[in-house]
């Protein structure tokens, strides 16, 4: 077995890393990018005993069993009764996997020195109170690994690790054919998230079930799914223990088979989860529902369809869900993501085309609602080509709005380009007198305005309007502006004031000399 090409590069990034005297480094791949075997390899070629410390019983089990896969050598657990490095006989494997809660109660019998290297899995949780108990205790050198550096409470993983050794984009790995396309199919619902608040940074959990147990969402969320999944094995994401249950109620029930969809939730007992996981890897089972289990670790290349049954506000959070299905698998063409868009909801909730965060918030927003506008006409649209025509439409918008400022329209100079509404225009009531009026208060003038539906002068106006609140500067401002010159999109009030002042002020000086 060989390293992929990236992973060789993160294993000579880590090394160099180190080399320049940092003791701890941080590696950042996609889900499924394969960073088991790189700390793996990492383990296999340490010159002293390595410790992978992970957060659930799952994930150390296939921590151990993959290291064992590419080491070829026998890796010990420490976990509730298996005491693999803290034997009476004092023997000592150079290579062991424990479970962080485990070992956080045994470290007054770990010497500060035991190990050379301690790797920490899915490191995102390296900044809670246990981790940093167990990594502050050992006097080694400091691995972690992780898909999703940017946590929801934005500790800043920097607390941990000096450095961040390697970095792996997504996109790029899909490119490279390591991760397998995405496409995302929007499934708009009746369900009303407006009054729910937010608790430790996602909506409550109480409030959010009281919703979707509701027998209207159970069967909203579960008739699309049943239809778009065409064979693909599926894991569903539900909002909580009840939810999950009752979600796979109701597709057993449409699906007509009392064992098609199973729930497994944290409260199962291990014993009790692997029979069922195994009869999902099998095949019988096609759809795995669960509740906040198998977010992270959790590796079954051949799923093909994430459904995120629940409202989600963070991104890294979002994408670790995605990541279930981000596998390659022999036959598999693509992952399917759901959305389930509520109808009314004040929050913002991540959406699959979060995954590939831009730099540009402006092409993000416009990716969010080409996937929307595809989900309301009953089409998947991969997320990269949903990139793509943003990217396209946010550079014709600003060679139009350029040529724009240039003929000094008033309405390019403050951002806005009237020609996609006007194609977009679809009949209906005209712009009222009273909306027009406003925009001549304004200072805007078009001879396009009265070609724009009610509706769209209402959405101009609300762009206004949030200039407005931001404290960016007026349309008379940015009128005076365009003509010296000056391209007033993103200044502000005050920056707009001074910059006229400074004008004024010149002009007059010219005048007296």
């Amino acid at each position: 077995m060989a390293l992929r090409p990236y992973q060789q590069a993160a294993l000579e990034a880590v090394r160099e890393t180190y080399r320049q005297g940092h003791r701890s480094a941080l590696v950042v791949m996609p889900t499924g990018t394969g960073k088991t075997v790189l700390f793996a390899e990492i383990s296999r070629l340490a010159k002293g005993p390595v410790l992978v410390l992970a957060h659930r019983q799952e994930l150390v089990e296939q921590a151990r069993e993959k290291i064992s896969a590419w080491c070829d050598d026998v890796v010990a657990v420490e976990m509730a009764g298996q005491r693999g490095f803290t034997r009476p006989d004092g023997t000592r494997p150079k290579i062991a996997v424990a479970s962080i809660q485990t070992l956080r109660r045994r470290l007054a019998h770990m010497p500060r020195d035991h190990f050379k290297i301690v790797v920490v899995d899915e490191a995102h949780h390296a900044t809670s109170e246990s981790y940093r108990a167990v990594i502050d205790h050992f006097d080694s050198w400091l691995l972690g690994v992780t898909a999703t550096p940017d946590r929801a409470d934005r500790v800043p993983l920097g607390e941990v690790f000096a450095a961040v050794a390697f970095e792996y984009d997504m996109r790029q790995a899909i490119r490279d054919g390591w991760l397998c396309p995405i496409r995302s199919f929007l499934v708009q619902t009746q369900a009303d998230f407006s009054g729910i608040r937010k608790v430790a940074g996602e909506l409550a959990t109480r409030d959010v079930e009281d919703v979707l147990t509701q027998e209207l969402h159970l069967a909203e969320i579960a008739t699309p799914i049943l239809r778009e999944r065409d064979g693909r094995p599926a894991i569903v994401f539900a909002a909580s223990v009840a939810h999950a249950h009752s979600l796979c109620r109701v597709l057993n029930e449409q699906a007509g088979d009392p064992h098609f969809a199973v729930a497994l939730d944290g409260g199962s007992p291990f014993e009790q989860r692997a029979p069922a996981l195994d009869r999902f890897r099998r095949g019988e089972v096609k759809i795995l529902v669960n509740c906040s289990l198998f977010t992270e670790g959790f590796d079954v290349p051949q799923i093909a369809m994430v459904a995120i049954a629940r409202p989600v506000l963070s991104r890294s959070f979002y994408a670790q869900m995605v990541g279930r299905g981000t596998r390659i698998a022999e036959g598999k063409k693509d992952l399917l993501v759901l959305d389930f868009v509520p109808g009314n909801c004040r929050h913002s909730l991540a959406q699959a085309v979060d995954i590939f965060a831009s730099a540009n918030p402006e092409v993000q927003d416009r990716a969010r609602r080409i996937a929307t506008e595809a989900g309301a006409e009953g089409q998947a649209i991969a997320l990269e080509r949903a990139l793509e025509l943003a990217q396209q439409e946010q550079e014709a918008q600003e060679a139009t709005v350029a040529y724009q400022l240039r003929r000094r329209d008033p309405f390019a100079a403050v951002g806005i380009d009237l020609a996609p509404y006007i194609r977009r225009s679809r009949g209906g009531n005209r712009a009222s007198s009273e909306q027009l009026n406003y925009f001549k208060k304004a200072g805007l003038t078009s001879d396009h305005l009265d070609e724009l539906s009610d509706h769209q002068a209402e959405e101009v106006r609300e762009l206004l309007l949030e200039r407005k609140a931001v404290g960016l500067c007026t349309p008379k401002q940015a009128k005076q502006l365009v003509a010296l010159g000056i391209d007033p999109r993103d200044l502000f009030y005050d920056e707009a004031k001074e910059l006229l002042r400074e004008h004024k002020a010149k002009r007059r000086d010219e005048a007296g000399a």
